[in-house]
């Protein structure tokens, strides 16, 4: 009975996330479909034929899984954190917190509302691009689990922001001055051997580079590692960012009074 209660419980959680950002999906999911063939058009074919090849691949062809993977991660993130700080600033996290739910499946559902839009996102920009490009897909299964395990991350992170934001301008801080730079500090439009020290030795600790070149290794065949060393970095990365929404969440840290 419980386990039941709890499925539509968590049912709940996620038909009413996905309304949320499909009632205005003009906003939600069309501007990274935009900014990706903006990128494609200007860097990958106008600056690109002054670059020749990357890696033995056309230029559009290899910074496409960055922003494939860029549009996943900055949905999800996004989704989770307006939707969790708009829960607390409209009070109705209360009617969670007051239900007889455990702090893991609230946590699961505001993360799944941001996976399913991340992913989402990332297969209009790929249905998009892809003209633009002569990618071919070479190994479906590492594609499909970083861009899911990716989303997860990113979501989760959402929370956190969303657990601690004070306003809405607090919403984008960490988007503006942490998610992006890591994002192209990446390698999403270079290779990161070619970046002077200390940056190349920086990017090992950089999530969004394991994200990129594994993504990059899915879809191109080529990358710096394999699609497992990707795997390995971002599942402990979501194991400790998921850890420490579950407890703040479980502590009621900043949601409750």
């Amino acid at each position: 009975m419980r386990l039941a209660a709890y499925g539509f419980a968590y049912r709940g959680m996620v038909v009413k996330q996905v309304r949320r950002f499909l009632r205005a999906w003009v906003q939600n999911l069309l501007p990274s479909v935009v900014t990706t063939v903006l990128f494609l058009v200007i860097f990958g074919h106008l600056i690109g034929r002054e670059l020749g090849t990357m890696r033995g691949v056309d230029y559009a062809d290899f910074i496409l899984p960055g922003l494939i993977i860029l549009a996943v991660a900055t949905n999800a993130y996004s989704n989770v954190t307006l939707a969790f700080y708009g829960a607390r600033l409209q009070r109705h996290i209360e009617e969670l917190l007051v239900a007889p739910l455990p702090a893991w499946l609230i946590v699961a559902g505001f993360a799944t509302g941001g996976v399913i839009r991340g992913l989402l996102a990332g297969a209009l920009v790929a249905l998009v691009a892809i003209p633009f490009t002569n990618l071919q897909l070479h190994h479906l299964a590492a594609t499909l689990g970083i861009a899911l395990i990716s989303a997860l991350l990113f979501a989760l992170a959402g929370l956190l922001n969303g657990l601690y934001a004070r306003s809405f301008d607090h919403t984008s801080v960490v988007a503006t001055f942490v998610l992006t730079p890591l994002i192209y500090l990446g390698g999403l439009f270079y290779p990161v051997e070619r970046m002077p020290e200390p940056w190349q030795s920086l990017a090992v600790l950089n999530p969004l580079y394991y994200m990129i070149e594994g993504f990059r290794y899915g879809l191109l065949g080529t990358g710096s590692f394999a699609w497992a060393t990707t795997f390995w970095v971002l599942v402990g990365a979501t194991l400790v960012v998921g850890g420490l929404a579950w407890a703040l969440v479980a502590r009621g840290v900043r949601i409750r009074t």
